[in-house]
């Protein structure tokens, strides 16, 4: 009995199956296109995009999920992690490099307990390229 309420409700029943068969446009030759799909993550025009690079030093390994969500909100995030103990910043760090890992982010380190964590949406130029030695 509740076996058969389940079926019906996932549609496993095998008694009738009602189908129906979609409607052929009237005129073949003409194409008929929807396009619904929008992108969640389009960008924005240059002129009304103002990007931010967030400064933060976090005391403790709780900070590292107010970093991640200004990461998921893409915003440029300069962590200082001088404040922390060793192990705290290894944990901070893993944390971080997983959340940029998911949003196909980017890590630069800047300094020793200094690190860039940018959003897709950011590119980290170097520098390198435009000087000659």
């Amino acid at each position: 009995m509740a076996f058969d309420k389940l079926a019906n409700f996932f549609g496993m029943n095998d008694e009738e199956d009602d189908y129906t068969v979609a409607e052929q446009p009237e005129n073949p030759n003409k194409e008929v296109r929807k396009n619904n799909v929008v992108s969640i993550n389009s960008p924005q025009p240059r002129t009304s995009q103002r990007s931010e690079i967030k400064v933060i030093e976090p005391r403790r390994y709780a900070d590292a999920k107010e970093i991640a969500k200004d990461l998921l909100n893409n915003r440029a995030v300069l962590v200082n992690l001088k404040n922390v103990s060793e192990e705290q910043m290894r944990r901070i760090t893993d944390f971080l490099t997983g959340t940029v890992f998911a949003i196909n982010g980017d890590i630069r380190r800047v300094d020793d307990h200094v690190f860039l964590y940018t959003p897709t949406n950011f590119e980290i130029d170097n520098g390198t390229d435009n000087f000659t030695e």
